[in-house]
């Protein structure tokens, strides 16, 4: 058949399970594949014709035959006819009523199908064919003349029904031809559509509830649903439940209007997933003024919604970008040749005055230097390669301020895939680039000081480097504030954050302007100083510590703020400027924490022993979670039977490749990683197993001491924590012991008292370990209840010395024995030492005379002989 090779034309008709008929009319393109569907209900047959058609009837062929070829006709035909006769009534013509009437046999019909030749032959009469109908067949033609198909209308018996379902049909088809020419009419928009990013909708007011009848690629990714399941359909159903948003009302109101507008709604994906859908609507008119169709521009806008939320400060920008979204659209040939360009966008350039379109050359004048050379890269390569790509620029037009826009170039093709022209969407990004240079002010500025943040510090540095501007000798140095929490907690943050102005000025002043001051930590500052005067240690060293030499006065307050430093030369990076920095902050950690001068300067060695506490560290937490860590126990006896009575359980840590570690290096690495908590925890719950352990077996059980620390005090939680040890284990609270280091004293409070007291009425004693080395205070033994003091080995060594030693071992018995509080003491190492202590009142004793810690075993064996020590 003649023209169907350029573009067939597929019509069905499905039957809906309400009855309504859905007729679809698919026109293909065999190059690429399908060009629209487009599917029209027909809702106004009478029942009768429903139900012949539903039937099943033997006439069913010629209805459908009338249906199909009558929306064949409406669809972009220039001439053609329909002529019905049954015989009984006068001509019914339908179509163009001035095309050639042919009357046909149902074989020239086969025939008229075959070459599309039109014939006209007149029945036989007194046959079937004459009683049921006559024929009538035209070729139609396409607007550009080709020939597409032939309409062939069957009549009967059921001419009436027929006539009004084909009078429906040639209305809605006039409809969908106007749909289908709607978007062939402009190839160049169908490409721009398909390739933007953005979801692009078209509905029709026209047809009952406003249907779409166009989704582009991007809309069925950003809803989950194919084109099939989407054309037909109003967008509302993408809603859910969700039928009263302030944004629906928005739409409602305006289509009711007819005019644009835009919104933010909520949908759901086809996978229930709910998205931020912005839409902006626009009206359609034609000529006349009739609404026509609604274009829907949509955008996902779900991410950028959330960074709103959380970036409130933001808001208005993120608004405002978005709303640019839909930009200028750009027209280039070919060649590259500007076909059209956005009037706003050349008054922005300051083009606007000139006469016709600008050339790309005096697009690029219109650029800053830099964005113009990069534009003419981007375009050239596009050129030479027939892709797409984008480019940023800024504007060096009218505008006192920079504008920047993006722009995403694409190049559209031909059904023979021959380049044809060039599609532009430009869109204004200057609120995000003020936005981003608010990050990047953000990223290399301190809000509160306004110094340098790390990074600004380390990229200043990294050019100094580079620069070679910088004395091997000149050093970084890492500033440490000390009690900052504590002025915080004691005065408020407000304070606390006028002492850091406050050192960021004096640390600024005394730099100069050839160093540089950054706030790289809470209370912490790093220091690049290039005076010559601060290149010795001493002289560094009186120069930063003369900045907290004066009280900081604020508020009415005067603070005496004390600092710890490390530092490192500039010779010790090798140009490096972020391992200057790491190894500055290794030397003040160093200062902080494990020397008792505030000075520490980097060294190789100081980087090896930080490597080696890392690592231990590290072996520590795996050994608390792989059961590496024992106890062991130290008896403590009777000094006048010998016998055992108690018992002090010391934590041990047998590391399976180094053997034991002691408990003096791995204890002090605990308390600074914060494992300290978990260690506690652990002791506790073990030295109540074993306590359950040993009454399990039948042995006769004496108290354990175990030792808390004042971080545990600190994390909180240790009388719930001892009191659901002892109800797991069903320990007596007697039979625990918690020996307490005076140095907790140093930080009491009233959480601590209540602490204390809620142990010892619980029944747990306690014990003051090392009384007399610490943060001593007799107003602490006034203030707290302890059933035990423990007389530190560093008195009972010095037992021998003579009368004066003597007599501190003597006052601290007698402060125990006024509180009624039993003694201990520690570190027995010689026989005579017990006869002194015994004279001076002392009952109780350990040390390795009696016995070292031994491990639980060997304990166990200890109570099963129980022989008194001699």
């Amino acid at each position: 058949m003649r023209g169907l090779a350029a573009q067939p034309l597929k019509l069905r008709l499905k039957v809906l399970l309400s009855g309504t008929i859905l007729l679809e009319v698919v026109v293909t393109d065999r190059n690429t594949a399908t060009i629209s569907s487009v599917a029209l209900p027909i809702q106004s047959c009478n029942s009768g014709f429903q139900e012949r058609f539903m039937a099943g009837t033997p006439d069913n062929d010629e209805l459908f035959t009338d249906l199909t070829e009558a929306l064949a006709m409406a669809c972009s035909v220039v001439c053609a006819a329909v002529i019905v006769k049954d015989g009984k009534s006068p001509d019914h013509y339908i179509g163009n009523p001035e095309a050639a009437q042919l009357l046909l046999t149902l074989d020239s019909v086969q025939a008229t199908l075959a070459d599309g030749i039109p014939r006209t032959e007149v029945p036989p009469p007194d046959t079937a064919l004459a009683a049921a109908a006559f024929i009538a067949v035209e070729p139609l033609s396409l607007p550009h003349q080709q020939s597409l198909t032939t309409v062939i209308a069957f009549a009967g018996e059921h001419l009436t029904d027929c006539e009004r379902a084909v009078a429906l049909l040639h209305s809605l088809a006039t409809e969908a031809a106007n749909e289908l020419m709607f978007l062939r009419q402009t190839p160049f928009l169908a490409a721009a559509f398909a390739e933007i990013e953005c979801g692009v909708t078209i509905a029709d007011p026209s047809l009952e509830d406003a249907p779409l009848v166009y989704a582009n690629a991007a809309f069925e990714r950003m809803t989950g649903y194919s084109k099939a399941e989407l054309l037909g359909r109003n967008c509302r159903f993408l809603q859910g439940d969700l039928h009263d948003q302030p944004g629906l009302r928005i739409i409602r109101n305006a289509l009711a209007r007819g005019t644009d507008c835009t919104a933010v709604v909520t949908n759901f994906r086809r996978n229930g997933e709910p998205f931020e859908n912005r839409i902006k609507l626009r009206a359609i008119r034609t000529n006349d003024g009739t609404l026509s169709h609604i274009i829907g521009i949509q955008l996902d806008v779900t991410r950028e919604l959330l960074a709103l939320e959380s970036l409130a400060r933001q808001k208005r920008r993120y608004e405002s970008l978005i709303r640019t979204q839909s930009g200028y659209i750009w027209l280039m040939n070919a060649k590259g040749e500007l076909k059209d360009v956005p009037e706003k966008w050349l008054e922005l350039a300051g083009l606007s005055s000139l006469s016709g379109l600008p050339d790309l050359a005096a697009i690029r004048g219109a650029l800053t230097p830099e964005a113009a050379l990069a534009f003419q890269d981007k375009w050239s390569e596009a050129l030479r390669s027939v892709t797409p790509f984008e480019v940023v620029y800024e504007l060096s037009g009218q505008s006192s301020s920079p504008r920047w826009f993006l722009d995403c170039v694409t190049p559209v093709f031909d059904d023979n895939n021959h380049l044809i022209e060039w599609i532009a969407a430009s869109q204004e990004i200057t609120e995000l680039k003020r936005a981003e240079k608010e990050v990047e002010r953000a990223a290399y500025e301190d809000r509160l000081t306004g110094l340098l943040t790390p990074e600004g510090f380390a990229q200043r540095l990294d050019e100094l480097l580079k620069a070679m501007d910088l004395h091997p000798a000149s050093p970084v140095v890492v500033v440490d504030i000390k009690a900052l929490r504590e002025i915080n907690n004691t005065r408020g943050y407000d304070v606390g954050d006028e002492v850091l102005r406050e050192a960021a000025r004096r640390l600024t002043a005394e730099v100069g302007h050839s160093g540089l001051v950054a706030r790289t930590g809470g209370d912490e500052f790093t220091v690049l100083t290039l005076l010559e005067h601060q290149r010795t240690k001493r002289q560094l060293q009186r120069c930063m510590a003369a900045v907290f030499d004066v009280p900081f006065e604020i508020r009415g307050f005067a603070f005496h703020v004390e600092a710890s430093f490390g530092y490192a030369r500039i010779r010790s990076s090798r140009g490096d400027a972020r391992k200057l920095m790491t190894d500055a902050a290794l030397a003040m950690h160093r200062s902080q924490h494990n020397s008792p001068l505030p000075w520490t300067q980097y060294t190789k060695a100081l980087e090896q022993k930080t490597r080696e506490t890392v690592d231990l560290t590290t072996k520590l937490r795996h050994a608390l979670e792989a059961d590496q860590l024992e106890l062991y126990y130290q008896p403590q006896v009777d000094l006048a039977t010998g016998r055992i009575i108690s018992a002090e359980a010391l934590l041990r840590w047998n590391h399976p490749q180094a053997g034991f570690i002691p408990p003096g290096l791995f204890i002090p690495l605990a308390e600074q990683s914060q494992l300290i908590g978990p260690l506690g925890d652990w002791v506790l719950r073990q030295a109540c197993r074993d306590l359950k352990a040993w009454r399990d077996t039948g042995l006769a059980v004496c108290p354990v001491s175990i030792n808390v620390s004042l971080i545990q005090f600190q994390l909180g939680s240790v009388p719930d924590k001892v009191r659901q040890a002892l109800t797991e284990y069903n320990v007596a609270p007697g039979e625990l012991t918690l020996e307490i280091t005076e140095s907790v004293f140093e930080h009491h409070g009233r959480d601590l008292k209540k602490d204390l007291e809620a142990l010892s009425a619980m029944g747990v004693r306690l014990s003051l370990d090392d009384f007399g080395t610490g943060y001593s205070s007799l107003a602490h033994l006034n203030d707290y209840f302890f059933d035990e003091i423990k007389i530190d080995k560093s008195f009972v060594s010095r037992l021998d010395d003579g009368a004066y030693a003597q007599a501190i071992v003597k006052a601290i018995i007698f402060i125990a024995a006024a509180i009624d509080a039993d003694v201990v003491a520690e570190g027995i190492e010689l026989t005579k030492s017990i006869a002194t202590l015994q004279h001076l009142g002392c009952k109780k004793g350990q040390g390795f005379l009696y016995s070292h810690a031994v491990p639980e075993a060997s304990w166990r064996q200890l109570l099963i002989d129980q022989k008194p020590y001699s």
